[in-house]
């Protein structure tokens, strides 16, 4: 089993069972290799996990960056996020930020780093985009809105800042786009949005 695969398939495990419960025998079962096979290519858990991050951190970046070099306007694009990260909280096993903040800080860090960096920018850009295509407010200020968005998506993954726990993360994080998308459209970008709805529910 190569590299990539095999970091691939414990991220699928993490993801479905959480970090914990995982030990490095249980993985290697799953997988079925050896123990020893599995420590060919990390010397701990704890790299595993660093990998397991980078290498999702690396995908969500690559599907991103394709969803928004297609075709279709600001709105379009953030919708087609919308959906992306709502079908992968949907697959998170509820315990997975918690052992990434508490067990695992290096890997958390790197997340942190990614939303920061990364879905900061793109969030910001997105703005910008709608700004010029006269979908969203001209008023608006894309650096303080997007700092309003990272909050908001917090408050959705991080167990300390948790909305509760009886609502699923993927249904908040629908609710919580079209709350920011209502919020920066003006008149033109919410008679499209209304549009689209109605073609999604036709």
């Amino acid at each position: 089993m190569e590299e990539e695969r095999l970091v691939e398939k414990a991220g699928e495990l993490f993801i479905r069972y959480g970090i914990k419960s995982m030990t490095m025998d249980e993985i290697s079962r799953q997988m079925g290799i050896s123990k020893k096979t599995l420590y060919q290519y990390v010397s701990n858990k704890k790299e595993l996990v660093k990998k397991v991050v980078e290498q999702q951190v690396a995908h969500e970046q690559a599907c991103i960056c394709d969803l928004f070099e297609g075709d279709g306007n600001a709105i379009d694009n953030l919708m087609q996020i919308t959906d992306f990260v709502g079908n992968q909280m949907k697959e998170l096993h509820p315990s997975v930020i918690f052992d990434l903040k508490k067990y695992h800080f290096e890997a958390w860090k790197r997340l942190e780093n990614h939303k920061e960096d990364f879905i900061y920018r793109t969030v910001k850009e997105n703005l910008e985009e709608g700004i010029k295509e006269g979908l969203y407010r001209e008023n608006l200020n894309p650096e303080i809105v997007s700092r309003f968005y990272l909050s908001m998506t917090n408050m959705i993954i991080d167990p300390d800042q948790a909305l509760g726990n009886e609502i699923p993360r993927e249904s908040l994080h629908k609710e919580m786009m079209r709350y920011h998308i209502r919020g920066i459209a003006n008149s033109k970008g919410r008679e499209y949005l209304k549009q689209k709805f109605n073609h999604i529910h036709d």
